[in-house]
């Protein structure tokens, strides 16, 4: 039975667990919105799964209308360039980087040429890409081997593919041109803003000429504010215990066992993805609450290893800590020598490229040391546990569980 004062601690440590689940969430938001990838966020994923049917239906009815003669001249000429891509491939581009750049904090990717020019160009660099891997497969596919990799973006990509198919004089991709690209971007924008009332365009005073720009509407900020109040409540961190959870009931598989706070619950039942309808078995429910009371600790010795290769970065079996590599220095003559250029810019991208693919595989080490050094101390923990719909255990924490990684089995011991 836990003290008063034990159920404190477990108390304070799950508010702080539900406060470093917001930050968290509204943090990797707004590093998105300042980064112009606002797609990847939350709310953005939320919305362009939603608007993808409409923009896709929109596109098809002006295909078909071309089939019939019925499109009109600029439509097309704009299929012209975009026939052999799919009607979910250019919906999926222009949500995308309409997503970006309303959305970003630099107030110029708004204006509604820019937009155009982004979207035109995007497509322009999917069919780009499409065009070479029909053409010259075996270059493209070495290309894509040789200097695509997990931490590369998209734009990264286009860009190695094209510049590597200059080294080869590959030529047989014809330019379409800033007049076509921002006359395609803007007729699919169109699209878009005809079906949804989420985007809205509003005049502007530019440099040396009036505009207007694309923002969203009142009726999509209070959406997008639902969406993210919403992520909130699941966006709880996810930690072990430092008293035994509550049990769970058989009869109500909706009332809260596990964690204390009901607020953090919000997205566990004891039966994952299953029915609630569905009274549980009198068996299964005294095994989960019986593991729920057993005890684990950290193993000092296992931390302080894994302490001492995190800090020589070196990696053993499931644990990689992050390897920083040194950018190699401007050489002195970097002005007046070409070839010392090149060689420069290349090692450069090389090192960058290490240490991006590098920050991603630590992710989990550097999660997993994160707990375990917030849990060392404690003379014992414990773990919630739930059912899935077929009936399998599994722990509810991210970290320092039995069903954890390599490394993260052996952070843990039983308790004494």
């Amino acid at each position: 039975m836990a003290t008063p004062k034990q159920l404190e601690r477990q108390i304070k440590l799950e508010r702080e667990q539900i406060d470093g689940g917001i930050h968290k969430l509204r943090k990797n938001t707004k590093d998105l919105e300042e980064k112009s990838y606002a797609s990847a966020s939350i709310y953005g994923c939320t919305s362009i799964e939603e608007l993808m049917p409409k923009l896709v239906g929109s596109i098809n009815e002006g295909r078909s209308r071309l089939k019939k003669g019925q499109a009109g001249r600029h439509f097309k000429e704009i299929n012209t360039y975009l026939d052999g891509i799919e009607s979910e491939a250019i919906a999926l581009i222009t949500l995308k980087i309409t997503f970006d750049r309303v959305f970003s904090k630099d107030a110029s990717q708004k204006l509604a040429h820019k937009l155009f020019d982004a979207i035109g160009a995007g497509l322009e660099a999917e069919c780009q890409l499409r065009h070479y891997e029909e053409t010259v497969p075996g270059i493209y596919n070495w290309i894509k081997k040789t200097y695509w990799h997990e931490a590369s973006g998209t734009q990264q990509k286009y860009t190695n593919v094209k510049t590597k198919m200059g080294h080869f004089d590959v030529k047989t991709w014809k330019p379409w041109g800033q007049n076509i690209r921002r006359q395609i971007g803007s007729n699919f924008l169109d699209k878009l803003t005809n079906a949804t009332s989420w985007f809205d365009k509003r005049p502007v005073r530019a440099a040396k000429h009036s505009t207007y720009a694309v923002v969203p509407t009142d009726e999509f900020i209070e959406r997008r504010d639902e969406i993210l109040a919403i992520a909130e409540l699941f966006s709880p961190l996810l930690w072990p215990m430092l008293v035994e959870p509550n049990p769970w009931d058989r009869f109500d598989n909706n009332r809260p066992g596990g964690y204390l706070t009901n607020r953090i619950m919000k997205g566990h039942k004891m039966v994952r993805r299953g029915n609630g309808t569905i009274i549980q078995g009198e068996k299964p429910v005294e095994f989960l609450n019986q593991i729920q009371r057993v005890g684990y600790r950290i193993n000092p010795i296992v931390l302080d290893v894994a302490e001492e290769l995190e800090r020589r970065q070196i990696s053993v079996g499931k644990f990689i800590p992050i390897i920083e590599l040194e950018k190699p220095p401007k050489p002195p003559d970097i002005d007046s020598n070409e070839e010392a250029l090149k060689v420069w810019k290349k090692e450069s991208t090389r090192v960058s490229n290490e240490n991006a693919r590098a920050m991603k595989k630590a992710c989990r080490t550097r999660q997993t040391m994160e707990a375990a050094r917030r849990f060392k101390k404690e003379p014992r923990y414990y773990i919630p546990w739930s059912f899935d719909y077929r009936g399998r255990t599994y722990p509810i924490p991210s970290f320092l569980t039995p069903q954890d990684t390599d490394f993260g089995k052996a952070l843990i011991l039983f308790e004494k």
